[in-house]
């Protein structure tokens, strides 16, 4: 079990109450539950699992080194709660009910000395704490880079409907057969985007993934890569969000057949809502993204204040030029190359108006407190954030098509890669607009370029999902023309024998 949520703090790990106390004369850990906001809430398998890695603020001589990890026995081998151990099941849930979530509660659980998780801190017998990184910041935040490659894992993308829309017919020409469901410009509007969007984010794992290997292949702890941390972050928020928007479109595109428990898309869609929470709410996950950002501007910009200024006002004037009909007229709306320029232009824009707000509400104006400051920006970080999400995966993508060695299958990417960047740059229209980045006109053909490359790719829909390969076994949606033999079972429930009004009845009484 992983027990770090409290009912108190979610996304603010940093501020848990649970509390570990060492005791020097008997060489351990005194795990305590001080108050209600400390209970440890949405624990995985609580109801059943032995040991828990709990996360508590570690305490000597009164004073607290921060969160670190314990190994604390919740039940003996026969299932039996050890001493001073509550276990609370949290009952209904909107989905992921195969986990059963529930509270944990402590009340001074003693457990061995050697159960202190001692990479990131340790304490000696006599109850000396030492820790290799001595900035308690510093500390916590590499205890948190250890949740970077779940949150990777957690990047899942929905494509399923696809198979009904392309066989199942609707309406047509008078007196003429019903055409495909897909043809519905209505239809391939709402879901090729986010087939595009799958691929994007498909390209952009792997690219990542790939950063992580190299990583750790090479002996470098996460902690120290925070521009790996920073984009895990962001691509969780992004793709998790597209993942339950993509479910949403699902259910409506393939009618009352997609509200039925038997076809997976509505159990799908409970399960995946809460991954916008868990592993990082993305809201925070997007913070993290921003921060990394901006200690990066700031390092470009240097120390000197008029060097700084000088350099943020000539990166100015060239993005204003860019706005002008010289230059964005040299690259055609259609250029893949027009489109990665609008992203970058957008998330360096958002970049350097952050960085001079936050100089003036902390610097130049009443110097506020930095959090009040950046508190008063999240609209712009998250903005931001998404922005630089954004760039990266049309920028993969982009690579990917490159590197692709089959001509056939590089022109069906080139189109979805155009679709994925156009659909972007359509979504963000109106900041465009207010920027001058785009015409009315221009703005115009983007909408025009998006229904046209939308219309393009729908017949290859179909043979991109089953390229996917995709276990029928994972599946198993007769709307898919895959049959599903647990669905009496699974979803139904037995008839009762003693007659519908009889339970009426009886629930009157």
């Amino acid at each position: 079990m992983f027990a770090m949520t409290e009912r108190g703090h979610g996304s603010n790990v940093r501020g848990i109450l649970t509390e570990a106390h060492y005791s020097p004369s008997t060489q351990e850990f005194i795990i305590h539950t001080p108050c209600a906001d400390a209970q440890k809430m949405y624990i995985g398998n609580s109801m059943k699992g032995n040991y828990a890695s709990v996360f508590a603020q570690l305490i000597i001589d009164g004073q607290s080194q921060g969160p670190h990890c314990f190994i604390v026995p919740i039940r003996d081998k026969h299932g039996v709660m050890y001493p001073g151990v509550t276990a609370v099941d949290m009952k209904h849930k909107e989905g992921l009910h195969g986990v059963d979530n529930g509270i944990l509660i402590f009340d001074n659980v003693r457990i061995p000395r050697e159960n202190l998780l001692s990479k990131f801190g340790s304490v000696s017998a006599d109850g000396v704490y030492s820790s290799p990184i001595q900035n308690k910041s510093c500390r916590f935040n590499a205890m948190l880079a250890a949740l970077t490659p779940t949150r990777l894992g957690v990047t899942v993308q929905a494509t399923a409907a696809m198979k009904v829309l392309d066989g199942r017919r609707q309406f047509g020409p008078k007196d003429q057969d019903e055409v495909k469901i897909i043809e519905h410009q209505t239809q391939y509007l709402r879901l090729m985007p986010h087939l595009a969007a799958v691929l994007a984010l498909i390209f952009t794992n792997r690219f990542v993934a790939e950063m992580m290997d190299d990583a750790l292949c090479s002996g470098e702890d996460l902690e120290s890569n925070r521009t790996l941390q920073a984009l895990v972050a962001g691509l969780k928020a992004y793709s998790t969000w597209q993942n339950v928007q993509c479910l949403q479109e699902c259910r409506e595109c393939t009618g009352g057949m997609g509200f039925m428990m038997e076809n997976r898309i509505p159990a799908v869609k409970c399960d995946s809502d809460v991954f916008v929470t868990f592993e990082g709410d993305n809201m925070v996950m997007l913070q993290v993204v921003v921060r990394e950002l901006m200690a990066k501007y700031t390092h470009q910009m240097g120390t000197s204040l008029v060097g700084g200024l000088i350099r943020n006002w000539t990166n100015s004037i060239s993005d204003s030029l860019q706005t002008s009909f010289l230059g964005f007229s040299t690259d055609r709306v259609g250029d893949l190359s027009f489109l990665l320029k609008a992203l970058a232009y957008r998330e360096r824009v958002l970049q350097r108006s952050l960085a001079a707000r936050l100089y003036e509400k902390v610097c130049v104006d009443n110097k506020d407190p930095f959090f009040d400051a950046w508190n008063s920006c999240l609209h712009h970080i998250t903005s931001l954030a998404l922005a630089h999400i954004h760039t990266v995966t049309l920028e993969q993508f982009a690579l990917a098509v490159q590197r692709c060695p089959v001509e056939e299958d590089r022109a069906l990417l080139t189109k979805f890669c155009l679709l994925h960047g156009t659909s972007l740059l359509y979504q963000e229209r109106g900041w465009y607009l207010e920027h001058h980045y785009l015409t009315p006109s221009t703005s115009r053909q983007i909408r025009t370029q998006l229904l046209e490359l939308c219309r393009s790719v729908k017949d290859e829909a179909l043979k991109v999902v089953s390229d996917f390969n995709v276990p029928s076994c994972c599946i198993q949606a007769p709307i898919a023309g895959i049959a599903n033999p647990r669905a009496q079972w699974a979803f139904y429930s037995p008839p009762d024998p003693r007659g519908k009004g009889t339970l009426i009845l009886q629930k009157l009484i």
